[in-house]
């Protein structure tokens, strides 16, 4: 036993039973819910589990029978006012529960070693028990505004996540040993995260915060994406051509940061060399959105639709993507050196600069990998911008060529010092 572990055990239970405690007694007086445990109860309750639990040795039933008993008190109080007429769910009885389980992992020996370990997690589950608890209104509002299909897309990115990615095989197979089933799965999920999260943000906002909060967003997912949406409706609106265009240039910009994210989490050597280049094109897409953008008659942005971007059908077209852009990288590379990777890096950066950019900072390093990445970044620049301009029209098409040439200028310009060196 580690030296005054009694004593810091019941100070924690105790700490966290007045913790809740006080959240149960604020909502008591401004909700007047059930009175049966407030501050001082709960720190009791809290101080049951730690003291029974100390007392184990001597009686091995200890903490079950007081457990039950905690129980039977809930219960009794729960019968009553049910009786009395008062209308209230069980929150405050489960929490009543979880807080003698505290009490007792606070105390206990030989679960959760060391003792620090054991009593920082008593600590944080108290937290998390109080957030739960005092987050009432903001969680149902949340809930409020998920939908079945949200719901049904988020457990399909969870089974993906935690179900299906560990079972994955982790060695490289297939021709030239160049794809890793694991690999290619974290990529998916990455990518699907990063989406995800994109939709997430936009939900809460709300879709009424203006186009270009939006364009932020959704730049998350797919810039590419944001430049058709921002085009059809600039077609059927040609007024509105200065706002796409500022959407698409925030867009571009959230890419390139994006990118940077992305190499980042794959091989963090790779970028100190990348990083100049990516500023300077960053730096160009926020030039050409701030020479576009004008505010023309229309000032309110027609509502986007939002849809949820997780469907399992686009995981796995991902997944395919990216298997077979490794696989080409690697033949690429192997058998026609660096022109291969270059090659590879302009046909695939025209569709999927992620994907492009994932498996060349894994297959390959130095200049050459940040050459190739950039040359998918150009080449997804240049289809964006001729997509703006084939469906949005021309007013859209020669501000998003502006926004692109600067884009470009500004990522040579950062990889002149680079090649030079």
């Amino acid at each position: 036993m580690e030296p005054f572990e009694p004593h810091l055990s019941l100070l924690t239970a105790l700490a966290v039973g007045l913790l809740v405690g006080l959240e149960r007694e604020q909502v008591q007086d401004t909700q007047g819910g059930s009175k049966f445990a407030g501050i001082r109860t709960y720190p009791i309750i809290a101080l049951l589990g730690a003291l029974a639990t100390l007392l184990e040795p001597a009686s091995m039933w200890l903490p079950l029978v007081v457990l039950g008993g905690v129980i039977a008190l809930v219960a009794i109080n729960y019968a009553s006012d049910v009786r009395a007429g008062r209308d209230h769910g069980i929150t405050s009885e489960a929490s009543v529960l979880a807080i003698y389980l505290l009490g007792a992992l606070a105390a206990s020996r030989g679960v959760l070693e060391p003792m620090s370990t054991r009593l920082i997690l008593t600590v944080a589950l108290a937290v998390a028990l109080t957030f739960l608890l005092s987050s009432k209104q903001w969680l149902h509002g949340i809930a409020a505004k998920v939908s079945r299909e949200d719901f049904y897309s988020t457990v399909k990115f969870l089974i993906v996540a935690v179900i299906v990615l560990p079972l994955l095989p982790r060695e490289e197979m297939g021709p030239l040993d160049a794809i890793n089933p694991f690999s290619v799965g974290l990529m998916v999920v990455m990518i699907a995260g990063l989406s995800f999260a994109g939709y997430v943000a936009m939900r809460l906002l709300g879709t009424h915060r203006g186009a270009l909060v939006q364009a932020a967003v959704g730049g998350l997912a797919s810039s590419t994406a944001v430049t058709i949406a921002f085009a059809n409706r600039t077609k059927h609106n040609p007024e509105l051509a200065p706002m796409a265009a500022g959407g698409i240039a925030i867009a571009s910009s959230i890419m390139i940061i994006r990118v940077a994210v992305l190499v980042a989490l794959v091989k963090i050597s790779l970028l100190p060399s990348l990083a100049i280049p990516l500023a300077g094109a960053f730096a160009g897409a926020v030039l050409g959105g701030l020479l576009v953008y004008r505010r023309g008659v229309s000032q309110t942005p027609t509502k986007m639709e939002i849809k949820n971007p997780f469907e399992l059908g686009s995981a796995v077209r991902f997944g395919i993507v990216f298997a077979v852009i490794l696989l080409a990288t690697k033949a690429a590379k192997e058998y026609l050196g660096n022109q291969g990777l270059y090659l590879a890096a302009l046909i695939a950066g025209g569709t999927d600069v992620d994907a492009i950019s994932l498996s060349t900072a894994k297959q390959a390093s130095g200049t050459p990998a940040v050459v190739a990445i950039l040359i998918a970044v150009a080449a997804n620049t240049i289809v964006k911008s001729s997509l703006a301009l084939a469906i949005g029209g021309r007013a859209l098409g020669k501000r998003a060529f502006l926004i692109g040439g600067l884009i470009l200028v500004g990522g040579a310009a950062g990889l002149v010092p680079l090649v030079l060196s």
